[in-house]
Protein backbone atom coordinates (compact mmCIF):
# COMPACT_ATOMS: atom_id res chain seq x y z
CA UNK A 1 0.00 0.00 0.00
CA UNK A 2 1.71 3.62 -1.32
CA UNK A 3 2.80 5.87 1.98
CA UNK A 4 2.56 9.37 1.20
CA UNK A 5 4.68 11.94 3.05
CA UNK A 6 3.66 15.20 3.28
CA UNK A 7 4.65 18.78 4.96
CA UNK A 8 1.60 20.95 6.11
CA UNK A 9 2.19 23.81 7.54
CA UNK A 10 5.63 22.95 8.72
CA UNK A 11 4.45 19.40 10.52
CA UNK A 12 4.97 16.51 8.53
CA UNK A 13 2.19 13.97 8.06
CA UNK A 14 2.25 10.08 6.75
CA UNK A 15 -0.54 8.71 4.82
CA UNK A 16 -0.98 5.16 3.44
CA UNK A 17 -3.42 5.17 0.32
CA UNK A 18 -5.35 2.04 -1.33
CA UNK A 19 -4.74 1.21 -5.24
CA UNK A 20 -6.85 3.27 -6.76
CA UNK A 21 -7.40 1.04 -9.62
CA UNK A 22 -8.11 -2.01 -6.77
CA UNK A 23 -10.72 0.44 -5.80
CA UNK A 24 -11.72 0.67 -9.08
CA UNK A 25 -11.77 -2.87 -9.54
CA UNK A 26 -13.86 -3.36 -6.51
CA UNK A 27 -16.73 -1.00 -7.95
CA UNK A 28 -16.85 -2.67 -10.85
CA UNK A 29 -17.06 -6.09 -9.26
CA UNK A 30 -19.68 -4.73 -6.68
CA UNK A 31 -21.87 -3.39 -9.66
CA UNK A 32 -21.94 -6.82 -11.02
CA UNK A 33 -22.54 -8.40 -7.98
CA UNK A 34 -25.77 -6.09 -7.64
CA UNK A 35 -23.88 -4.22 -4.81
CA UNK A 36 -25.46 -0.18 -5.73
CA UNK A 37 -23.78 2.73 -3.81
CA UNK A 38 -20.23 1.50 -3.68
CA UNK A 39 -17.70 4.95 -3.79
CA UNK A 40 -14.29 3.74 -5.39
CA UNK A 41 -12.83 7.48 -4.51
CA UNK A 42 -12.65 7.99 -1.18
CA UNK A 43 -8.97 6.42 -1.17
CA UNK A 44 -7.81 9.29 -3.27
CA UNK A 45 -6.25 12.39 -1.83
CA UNK A 46 -8.45 15.35 -3.32
CA UNK A 47 -7.36 18.44 -4.07
CA UNK A 48 -8.70 20.82 -1.18
CA UNK A 49 -7.95 18.13 1.81
CA UNK A 50 -4.17 19.45 2.33
CA UNK A 51 -4.95 23.31 1.91
CA UNK A 52 -7.91 22.60 4.64
CA UNK A 53 -5.69 20.87 7.06
CA UNK A 54 -3.40 23.77 6.38
CA UNK A 55 -5.99 26.15 8.08
CA UNK A 56 -6.44 23.60 10.65
CA UNK A 57 -3.29 23.91 11.76
CA UNK A 58 -2.98 27.79 11.26
CA UNK A 59 -6.12 28.70 12.83
CA UNK A 60 -7.83 25.92 14.73
CA UNK A 61 -11.25 26.69 16.18
CA UNK A 62 -11.66 26.87 19.78
CA UNK A 63 -13.92 23.86 20.24
CA UNK A 64 -14.67 20.91 22.46
CA UNK A 65 -15.46 18.12 19.70
CA UNK A 66 -14.79 17.80 16.53
CA UNK A 67 -16.27 15.40 13.70
CA UNK A 68 -14.89 15.07 10.21
CA UNK A 69 -17.79 14.46 7.73
CA UNK A 70 -16.17 12.32 4.32
CA UNK A 71 -12.96 11.72 6.10
CA UNK A 72 -11.75 9.70 3.07
CA UNK A 73 -8.13 8.86 4.08
CA UNK A 74 -8.20 10.99 7.16
CA UNK A 75 -5.74 13.79 6.34
CA UNK A 76 -7.77 17.21 7.48
CA UNK A 77 -9.01 14.64 10.36
CA UNK A 78 -5.42 14.02 11.71
CA UNK A 79 -4.45 17.97 10.60
CA UNK A 80 -7.55 18.67 13.48
CA UNK A 81 -6.31 16.17 16.11
CA UNK A 82 -2.68 17.80 15.18
CA UNK A 83 -3.98 21.44 16.12
CA UNK A 84 -5.11 19.83 19.22
CA UNK A 85 -9.17 19.08 18.61
CA UNK A 86 -10.73 16.28 20.13
CA UNK A 87 -11.67 14.62 16.73
CA UNK A 88 -14.11 11.79 15.55
CA UNK A 89 -13.34 10.63 11.74
CA UNK A 90 -16.70 9.81 10.10
CA UNK A 91 -17.72 8.51 6.60
CA UNK A 92 -20.60 6.58 5.22
CA UNK A 93 -17.91 3.92 3.85
CA UNK A 94 -16.63 1.62 6.71
CA UNK A 95 -13.01 1.15 4.55
CA UNK A 96 -12.46 4.81 4.18
CA UNK A 97 -13.12 5.17 8.37
CA UNK A 98 -11.12 1.90 9.06
CA UNK A 99 -7.96 3.68 6.51
CA UNK A 100 -8.41 6.82 8.20
CA UNK A 101 -7.64 5.70 11.98
CA UNK A 102 -5.08 3.45 10.53
CA UNK A 103 -3.03 6.85 9.21
CA UNK A 104 -4.07 8.34 12.38
CA UNK A 105 -2.02 5.84 14.56
CA UNK A 106 0.69 6.25 11.81
CA UNK A 107 1.07 9.89 12.86
CA UNK A 108 0.90 9.26 16.30
CA UNK A 109 -3.09 8.76 17.15
CA UNK A 110 -3.59 5.46 18.21
CA UNK A 111 -6.76 6.56 20.35
CA UNK A 112 -8.45 8.60 17.80
CA UNK A 113 -12.48 7.34 17.40
CA UNK A 114 -14.25 6.75 14.35
CA UNK A 115 -18.38 6.83 12.72
CA UNK A 116 -19.52 5.00 10.27
CA UNK A 117 -22.79 6.92 8.47
CA UNK A 118 -24.58 8.73 5.73
CA UNK A 119 -26.11 11.68 5.65
CA UNK A 120 -29.21 10.42 4.96
CA UNK A 121 -29.01 8.94 8.05
CA UNK A 122 -27.26 10.82 10.30
CA UNK A 123 -27.06 9.82 13.91
CA UNK A 124 -29.63 10.28 16.44
CA UNK A 125 -26.79 12.31 18.46
CA UNK A 126 -28.49 15.76 18.47
CA UNK A 127 -26.36 18.85 18.48
CA UNK A 128 -23.28 16.37 19.54
CA UNK A 129 -20.45 18.35 18.20
CA UNK A 130 -19.23 21.95 18.48
CA UNK A 131 -17.43 21.77 14.98
CA UNK A 132 -18.15 19.94 11.79
CA UNK A 133 -15.73 19.82 9.01
CA UNK A 134 -14.75 18.32 5.65
CA UNK A 135 -13.11 18.28 2.28
CA UNK A 136 -14.41 18.27 -0.99
CA UNK A 137 -17.07 16.59 0.06
CA UNK A 138 -19.63 19.39 -2.38
CA UNK A 139 -19.36 17.53 -5.88
CA UNK A 140 -22.86 15.71 -5.68
CA UNK A 141 -25.43 17.94 -5.89
CA UNK A 142 -28.06 15.50 -4.76
CA UNK A 143 -26.07 15.09 -1.42
CA UNK A 144 -26.60 18.68 -0.12
CA UNK A 145 -29.73 18.68 1.08
CA UNK A 146 -29.12 15.64 3.40
CA UNK A 147 -25.58 17.49 4.16
CA UNK A 148 -27.44 20.38 5.57
CA UNK A 149 -30.13 18.19 7.13
CA UNK A 150 -26.81 16.68 9.23
CA UNK A 151 -25.34 19.38 9.94
CA UNK A 152 -28.66 21.16 11.22
CA UNK A 153 -29.50 17.98 13.40
CA UNK A 154 -25.15 16.91 14.59
CA UNK A 155 -24.05 20.80 15.04
CA UNK A 156 -24.59 22.21 19.00
CA UNK A 157 -25.82 25.81 19.23
CA UNK A 158 -23.14 28.29 18.53
CA UNK A 159 -21.22 25.61 16.22
CA UNK A 160 -19.41 26.05 13.48
CA UNK A 161 -19.20 24.46 10.38
CA UNK A 162 -15.82 24.37 7.65
CA UNK A 163 -15.91 22.88 4.48
CA UNK A 164 -12.83 23.18 2.22
CA UNK A 165 -13.68 23.19 -1.28
CA UNK A 166 -11.21 23.32 -4.18
CA UNK A 167 -14.10 25.44 -6.13
CA UNK A 168 -15.85 22.52 -8.11
CA UNK A 169 -18.59 23.16 -9.62
CA UNK A 170 -21.24 22.29 -7.27
CA UNK A 171 -20.00 24.83 -4.69
CA UNK A 172 -21.80 27.96 -5.72
CA UNK A 173 -25.14 25.87 -5.61
CA UNK A 174 -24.31 24.71 -1.42
CA UNK A 175 -23.28 28.27 -0.67
CA UNK A 176 -26.67 29.37 -2.24
CA UNK A 177 -29.00 26.46 -0.50
CA UNK A 178 -27.36 26.89 2.81
CA UNK A 179 -28.17 30.86 2.61
CA UNK A 180 -31.44 30.11 1.53
CA UNK A 181 -31.71 27.20 5.06
CA UNK A 182 -30.99 29.73 7.08
CA UNK A 183 -27.52 29.20 7.85
CA UNK A 184 -25.10 32.36 8.02
CA UNK A 185 -21.92 31.56 5.28
CA UNK A 186 -18.66 33.64 5.27
CA UNK A 187 -16.27 32.52 2.53
CA UNK A 188 -12.40 32.36 2.64
CA UNK A 189 -8.89 31.60 0.54
CA UNK A 190 -6.43 29.93 1.12
CA UNK A 191 -4.77 32.77 3.04
CA UNK A 192 -7.83 32.70 5.35
CA UNK A 193 -8.76 36.08 3.93
CA UNK A 194 -12.55 36.91 3.23
CA UNK A 195 -13.80 37.13 -0.08
CA UNK A 196 -16.89 37.63 -1.87
CA UNK A 197 -17.67 34.56 -4.14
CA UNK A 198 -17.11 31.08 -4.79
CA UNK A 199 -14.86 30.52 -8.20
CA UNK A 200 -14.15 28.32 -10.78
CA UNK A 201 -11.15 26.33 -9.73
CA UNK A 202 -10.24 28.45 -6.80
CA UNK A 203 -9.90 26.96 -3.03
CA UNK A 204 -12.84 28.21 -0.61
CA UNK A 205 -13.29 27.49 2.84
CA UNK A 206 -17.07 27.79 3.58
CA UNK A 207 -17.87 28.60 6.98
CA UNK A 208 -21.26 28.22 8.46
CA UNK A 209 -22.86 29.17 11.32
CA UNK A 210 -26.96 29.25 12.14
CA UNK A 211 -27.99 32.34 11.97
CA UNK A 212 -29.58 34.18 14.62
CA UNK A 213 -33.03 34.19 13.14
CA UNK A 214 -32.70 30.58 12.68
Amino acid sequence: MPLESLLIAGRPFQLRLPDPQNLLDEAVLGESQGRAGWDPYWGLLWAAAPLTAQLLLQAPPHCSRALELGCGVGLTGIAALAAGLATTFSDHSAEAVQMALQNAALNGYPDAAGLVFGWHQPPAATGTWDFLFGSDILYDRAAHAPLLITLERLLSPGGRVWIGDAGRANAATFVASASAAGWRVQLYNERLLPVRSVEHLQFRLIVLERSEAA
